[in-house]
């Protein structure tokens, strides 16, 4: 699957993704132009378009369209505000057959978009994404931290992670060596995503972007908002859920799905698979992916 080049149909960063240097907040990945659906990957907090790396390849033979979409990105915009222009992007582009494939934070991005384009989103694949103690950490942090102090401090520490700023030398030497992937990475991730250099530089890849924190900032009190209009949600709805993922439990997971009244949810644990689920269980994702598009009536 090859990436469009720079200049062809919009700017794009290195990895293929919207870089702020254009309006457009979704980029296609290929040009093949192999049917009307379209499947858009939004990548997490870290806006790292690489965790979808070892997916991708075992995805090339479906009859869609791929594209990468922007992530969040310092305090601008909000999550609101970019789940709006992936909307007005879809529609202006006369899509209407789509489906959202979010790690993590980008959840909250693609059900933003379910919500304002019900009709063209036909699913949400969430990936790691039931952040219910993570997002209520932000809106009320003394009174979740009572509550939930162990999962808060987890929470923390991915929001350190991502946050704390590390040079590419100093994430290469974390990735070219296991020992010191573990200590970093500790308990956020399964032994799945440790195993090899090419996994471990792709997971490296989620450290060291200060803007993260002023995105977490901007976003503090979004779960409210999401709360507001979680029922009006319509689009089906599957998430993908770590077993061993400290940061989004598969318990909490499902209590975000059921805020989810007027859509069809599922919660699929992934067994012994942390928050790095397209890394640590690659094979996994891509079958489940497969399953639900195949459970969609697309045109």
């Amino acid at each position: 699957m090859k990436l469009i080049s720079e200049g062809e149909a919009l700017a794009t960063g290195r990895h293929g993704t919207p870089d702020g240097r254009t309006e457009s907040v979704i980029c296609p990945i290929d040009r093949k132009n192999r049917g009307s659906t379209l499947l858009v990957f939004v990548p997490g907090l870290a806006g790292n378009a690489r965790q979808w790396d070892l997916v991708l390849p075992q995805l090339d033979d479906l009859p869609v369209d791929f594209a990468y979409g922007a992530p969040l990105h310092g305090a601008s915009p909000t999550a609101p505000d970019l789940a709006r222009a992936y909307a007005e992007e879809l529609r202006r582009e006369n899509r209407r057959d789509v489906v959202l494939v979010a790690h993590s934070v980008g959840t909250f991005v693609a059900l933003g978009v379910a919500h304002h384009a019900s009709d063209i989103v036909k699913e949400v694949i969430a990936v790691n994404g039931g952040l219910t103690i993570a997002a209520r950490f932000l809106n009320r942090p003394i009174r979740t931290f009572r509550e939930r102090p162990r999962d808060c401090l987890n929470a923390l520490r991915l929001f350190a992670l991502v946050g704390t700023p590390a040079p590419p030398p100093v994430k290469r030497a974390i990735a070219n060596s296991e020992r010191w992937s573990r200590i970093v990475f500790g308990s956020l991730v399964s032994d799945a995503a440790l195993k090899s250099v090419e996994r471990r530089r792709i997971v490296a890849e989620e450290g060291g972007k200060p803007a993260a924190m002023l995105t977490l900032w901007s976003n503090r009190h979004h779960w409210r908002e999401f709360c507001s209009y979680a029922d009006d949600i319509s689009s089906r709805c599957v998430f993908l859920a770590g077993g061993r993922d400290p940061v989004a439990k598969v318990s909490d997971t499902w209590d975000m799905a059921e805020l989810l009244r007027s859509a069809k949810t599922e919660v699929k644990p992934l067994e012994g698979v942390g928050h790095a689920a397209p890394v640590e269980n690659p094979e996994r994702v891509s079958a489940l992916i497969r399953e639900s598009l195949a459970a969609l009536s697309l045109g």
